[in-house]
């Protein structure tokens, strides 16, 4: 069988040799970049001011974190620190960054767009490259098994299908997806084809799975997830003569060990045994199990996609428990029908088949530890319930399983599709029932065409603060410990923002940042320091409550007979705080700042720096100017 899918692909080219050279080619990778750019205009990948608007608006949340590590990265480097720990956020204690979102990779690559034009410009130029990337990856790696028209129509699937537009409201580091298509295609090239030598092999698999670790290892465990019960499968398969074929794995699997443990030993020591590593899930598990695969999720279409009728919209509001940032499981119904279809047709087909079981198998990780019917959660037990209490593998979302359902899906659709279309010339005598069969193929793939096309552009959105608020915060000396108000935690993360943007002059006390927060898990919120109260009571003005959604205490309410001003006095001295920001614009409707504003302006006095439309407040060396 192996011999029959090598044999084929050099007689599909034939077929159509104009459509392989290299302007074509280069033509394709180009409509796939004017694409990416497109998503979002009328904003310039280059823009320095605006950001997606992400779960929370104005450029707040998961993007403008990401900004941050974008600046960190290089400046790490140019300062000799180590970038998986820092406490220029979280003052003093600090906090280990390798088991969040740190991106060292795309730090390290966007660093020249960073230190020439800044943290924002970066994540918008790598946001773009993410999509084009993508598609791009898939496109080269699907004209190994099929024509360049159809290889094209799939690097589009999958480049800027229905999960990378979710994830490309909010995670740079979940829809920068290159690499996974080209892990696919190594593990084809070692298990089924055997046409390069295993050590070269080896080298590159080592390479890519570093590379990927290093831009979101969670991405890499759902790959490593996936592959094993492939490799199951695939021995089963060729259990009469598998004892060959693992002498040619194993010469590759050490070398592609040995590079990857190169490339990612000092992010795996961080994340494991550094000091702060985190102990346990990055947050509890029955959080992160909630973020779920709902079982009508392909075929209910978010209000993301252009075609998204309003009772639909609003059933897929409900699904992975309510946070539509992670609902990217759409496929649409046509697409669907073309993936059981094309299966089923050439289930014979090794690779055909292989991409079916694996996309089935990552749906079926995808829908959590139970589950989901219409926004419901039933008692019906799944398998991925296993993996949420395994190492490593205890902090992963079962609902980004749909990259690999995806990435396996559109595979099987593509190869389909053109074996489909070279069928068609076969049939010399069409009868009724197979014309009417190939109409129904061709809608459907039209179907699948207009029902996944996204609502563009996405939303994107200026920051909030004045033009002049970072040549204002220069006020503040190198080094500095600063307290901020709102106080710096999710989703209030302007203050990171300004100090990526102030090329990290201060250290801030507070950060939305993973760090442990029992003894089994750890959370996005940063740990209080002593006195409490006034850390409570920021909180608190700025919630409106101590809750969050009502839902859940994060923080103990504030004594309400503790003398504030003096606890003020007493943190700052205590912290060596050299600054404090009050910012009026940072704030959701129906919170008021002035209960804050009135606490600094009482315990220490007037502020010293203040921007032109007194918007941002600053108090230099408030130890020294405390009234109390």
């Amino acid at each position: 069988m192996t011999t029959t899918l090598v044999s084929k692909e050099p007689a599909q080219r034939r077929s159509i040799t104009s459509l392989d050279g290299p302007w074509v080619l280069s033509a394709g990778v180009l409509i796939y970049i004017v694409m990416a750019v497109g998503l979002f205009w009328p904003t310039l990948p280059w823009s320095q001011t605006t950001l997606p608007s992400g779960a929370y608006g104005r450029g707040f949340g998961d993007p403008a974190q990401m900004t941050w590590f974008l600046e960190w990265i290089p400046y790490a480097i140019r300062h000799g620190l180590n970038i998986f720990h820092t406490n220029f956020l979280d003052y003093p204690s600090g906090v280990d960054l390798a088991n969040g979102t740190s991106v060292p990779l795309l730090g390290v690559l966007a660093a020249p767009v960073t230190l020439s034009l800044g943290p924002v410009a970066a994540f918008n130029i790598l946001l773009r490259l993410a999509f084009a990337s993508s598609a791009t990856s898939m496109f080269f790696v699907l004209r190994t098994w099929s024509r360049t028209p159809f290889a094209f129509i799939g690097g589009l699937l999958y480049g800027f299908g229905p999960y990378m537009i979710t994830q490309g409201q909010n995670h740079l580091n979940l829809v920068f997806m290159p690499l996974p298509p080209l892990i696919v295609w190594c593990f084809y090239e070692l298990l089924v084809v055997k046409r390069r030598r295993p050590l070269r092999m080896g080298l590159l698999l080592g390479v890519l799975c570093g590379a990927q670790a290093l831009i979101n290892s969670e991405t890499l465990a759902l790959i490593g997830v996936v592959a094993f019960f492939g490799l199951i499968v695939f021995a089963i398969v060729n259990r009469h003569n598998i004892s060959g074929r693992l002498d040619f794995i194993a010469k590759a699997f050490f070398p592609a060990l040995l590079v990857f443990l190169l490339l990612t030993g000092d992010l795996l020591w961080s994340m494991l045994f550094a000091q702060g590593h985190l102990v346990g899930p990055v947050y509890p598990t029955n959080a992160l199990q909630g973020f779920r695969t709902d079982i009508l999720e392909p075929i209910v279409p978010t209000d993301l996609q252009f075609v998204a009728p309003l009772t639909f919209a609003v059933m897929a509001y409900h699904f992975t428990g309510g946070n539509f940032t992670e609902n990217a499981g759409y496929l649409s119904l046509p697409f669907v029908a073309l993936f059981v279809f094309f299966a089923v047709r050439w289930r014979k087909d090794r690779l055909v088949l292989s991409a079916s079981l694996l996309s089935v198998l990552a749906f079926i990780l995808s829908l959590g530890n139970r589950l989901d019917v219409k926004g419901n959660a039933t008692s019906i037990p799944l398998p991925e319930a296993v993996f949420a209490h395994l190492p490593l593998l205890d902090s992963t979302v079962p609902a980004r399983y749909a990259l690999l359902v995806s990435l396996f899906a559109v595979i099987v659709v593509t190869i389909g599709a053109d074996r489909f279309v070279a069928s068609l010339k076969d049939h010399r005598n069409p009868t009724t029932s197979t014309r009417l069969l190939d109409l129904g193929v061709v809608a459907a793939m039209l179907c699948t065409a207009v029902l996944m096309f996204p609502l563009v552009p996405l939303h994107t959105q200026r920051v909030p603060w004045a033009p002049d608020t970072v040549s204002t915060l220069n006020a503040i000396h190198p080094g500095t410990v600063v307290l901020t108000y709102p106080f710096t935690m999710e989703p209030w993360t302007e203050a990171m923002s300004w100090q990526a943007l102030d090329e990290m002059r201060f250290r801030l006390i507070g950060g939305y940042v993973t760090e442990q927060e029992s003894p089994n898990y750890g959370e996005s919120f940063p740990s209080l320091i002593a006195p409490k109260v006034v850390e409570e009571t920021l909180i608190k003005d700025q919630f409106g409550a101590n809750k969050i959604s009502g839902e859940q205490t994060i923080f103990p309410t504030p004594d309400a007979k503790a003398d504030l001003q003096r606890a003020l006095c007493t943190f700052v001295r205590r912290h060596d705080v050299g600054a404090v920001i009050f910012w009026k614009g940072g704030l959701y409707r129906g919170v008021d700042p002035s209960a804050a504003h009135q606490l600094f302006s009482d315990a220490l006095g007037k502020p010293g720096v203040t921007n032109a439309n007194r918007t941002l407040l600053i108090w230099l060396e408030p130890a020294a100017h405390c009234i109390s």
